[in-house]
């Protein structure tokens, strides 16, 4: 039972601006607000045991041990819902355990609003002023710099009366197109200030993506018509479910082979005749008119280039990815637009083109689904602890509520992706740890789903498990996480193959800096948190080990399943 307003005790009846900043988040539509508090806290704790006692309508508070994991939930919350979330962490400490996940969230565009507490400016003589010898050291000139690279708006709250205004400012940067991160800094004394009424009503609307120019589509229209060996390299593309079908039919219709490389999601099902694999070096070389659409590396240039003669063009919010530094893969023709309108577009463009061409394209259309019939084929595989055969035994229970998130070691040739919104893959930063806070904020954002994240054993202990398990346990999150253990950075093992091939690192059996051994025993982690932990060491035990956590986890009890597998060290592209 709440208390009213009214019968809260007396001199607790007065709202703050902590009050007025949840009030602010909740009018934009925020369901959580993900934390990891510090001695900024106070008037926010505050604020939400006033608000729980008026029964208010504020974002659910959610506890999270660490901010790496807090971040990734909020990215995986905003991918699944399309709304930015909002997470809040510790000055600047916080800010700097924040700014990998920030990092993996600003290059794949995705909307949340880091806020964060600011040591308190006043030495004392009010509230919310010095009371923490930590006050001083933490303190900081200019603590937005540390992540001003990364988000699109950053601001320091500094009167009560702007409250309002900074909160909308910050969703209105991060949902514009292109979508990203935005950082508000909350200072303790002005959190912990009487509520004033707003300055000014407020309100500004997101700017959504852009419509091409009708000379850009007729101008790649006319390419695609005149080309003989037409194709599309994509990453990003299949992010929403719109985009999905809209490739998906626009590659079956014109007969257009598709490379997803390193895809990010499923842009296109994997059973479909124009669905090209995932190395662009097989057919980039051979094109006349490439279409790259939402893909900020479509091929690595030492290991394949287009022809001199080729046709490029560029599609995407940003198709030339302009907060990269550096980055020189060529454009002809380069379309800021939101990619999948493009395709509809172009669907109309190219229909008045290719009249009359049906023969041709029937033609086409049969050629590359027998260049691309290896990808819908499943090779035999011996059975043993290898990557690959892991992951097949893993996507053998896969249904269509299933969600995977794959940090690295799954093998995507053994994934079926028939939906959207059923893939996702590590930020092109590759900050790791993120995978285990985007697991869990895809289950808190869609809980019917059962979630499985693949991890090596580096990432394991990047996504700092303990806390990770804590959350998922305090808010009943049941996820299965996959170890693949190799006990080794083999990311890091096969750059130095790949740089020395034939160096004297690569005759070397424990290479310096890449070996993780001894291996923890992971799979009790889980356990210290109420979840099911499991060892895989034989062949023999992989499927009956693999389908009593996935039991587990659909039965609402979390799980990792740690296998020592076997995994060859060579370059791969």
């Amino acid at each position: 039972m709440h208390t009213s307003a009214s019968s809260l005790p007396p001199g607790h009846d007065q709202e703050t601006v902590a009050d007025a900043y949840l009030r602010a988040l909740a009018r934009h539509r925020v369901d959580w607000l993900f934390c990891n508090a510090g001695t900024d806290f106070p008037p926010l704790i505050e604020a939400y045991e006033r608000a729980r006692r008026r029964d208010a309508k504020v974002p659910q508070p959610v506890l999270v041990p660490h901010e790496n994991v807090a971040v990734g939930m909020a990215y995986g919350a905003a991918l699944t819902t399309g709304k930015p979330q909002v997470v809040m962490v510790h000055v600047g400490i916080g800010t700097a355990n924040a700014a990998c996940g920030l990092f993996n969230a600003a290059r794949q565009q995705v909307p949340l609003i880091l806020t964060a507490g600011r040591t308190p400016v006043l030495e004392g003589g009010r509230l919310g002023a010095r009371n923490n010898y930590i006050n001083w050291a933490q303190e900081m000139f200019d603590q937005g710099a540390m992540v001003r690279e990364l988000v699109k708006w950053d601001y320091e709250l500094r009167d009560p009366s702007q409250v309002d205004a900074v909160v909308d400012r910050a969703y209105a940067a991060s949902a514009s197109s292109p979508q990203g991160p935005s950082y508000l800094v909350l200072p303790r004394e002005v959190l912990s200030a009487p509520a004033q009424p707003a300055a000014m009503p407020t309100f500004a609307a997101p700017v959504p993506a852009a419509r091409a120019r009708q000379q850009d589509i007729d101008q790649l229209a006319d390419w695609l018509a005149t080309a003989k060996k037409p194709l599309i390299v994509t990453s990003d593309i299949g992010r929403s479910a719109q985009a999905f079908e809209a490739l998906s039919a626009f590659a079956r219709r014109w007969a257009i082979p598709v490379v997803q490389y390193r895809p990010r999601y499923g842009n296109i099902p994997t059973s479909h005749p124009m669905f090209a694999g995932y190395n662009p070096s097989q057919w980039v070389p051979q094109a006349d008119c490439v279409l790259v659409l939402e893909s900020d590396v479509p091929w690595i240039p030492d290991e394949c280039r287009p022809a001199p003669n080729a046709r490029i063009a560029q599609v995407g919010k940003d198709p030339l990815y302009l907060n990269y530094p550096m980055r020189g893969f060529p454009s002809q023709l380069s379309i800021a637009a939101d990619a999948h309108l493009v395709l509809q577009d172009l669907e109309s463009a190219l229909a008045a083109r290719m009249e009359g061409s049906e023969a041709a394209i029937a033609q086409r259309q049969a050629r590359v689904a027998d260049l691309t019939a290896a990808n819908r084929q499943r090779q035999d595989l011996p059975a043993n602890l290898n990557h690959r055969y892991v992951s097949r035994c893993l996507a053998e229970l896969f249904d269509d509520e299933t969600v995977l998130i794959n940090e690295y070691p799954f093998t995507l040739e053994e994934l079926d992706v028939t939906q959207p919104s059923r893939f996702y893959s590590h930020s092109p930063a590759g900050g790791l740890g993120w995978g285990t806070g985007m697991a869990l904020g895809i289950k808190l954002a869609a809980p019917q789903r059962t979630v499985v994240l693949t991890v090596g054993d580096g990432s394991y202990m990047f996504g700092n498990p303990s806390a990770a398990h804590f959350v998922a346990r305090a808010m009943g999150l049941p996820i299965l996480i996959v170890v693949y253990n190799n006990r080794r950075w083999a990311a890091v093992h096969r750059a130095t193959l790949s740089m020395y091939p034939d160096g004297l690192a690569a005759a070397s059996e424990e290479p310096p800096l890449t070996c993780l051994e001894p291996s923890p025993d992971y799979e009790r982690l889980v356990e210290a948190s109420g979840g099911l932990g499991l060892r895989v060491e034989r062949v023999e035990e992989l499927r009956e080990a693999l389908q009593q956590a996935m039991q587990a986890v659909r039965g609402g009890r979390q799980a990792v399943v740690n296998i020592l597998t076997q995994a060859s060290y060579t370059r791969t592209s």
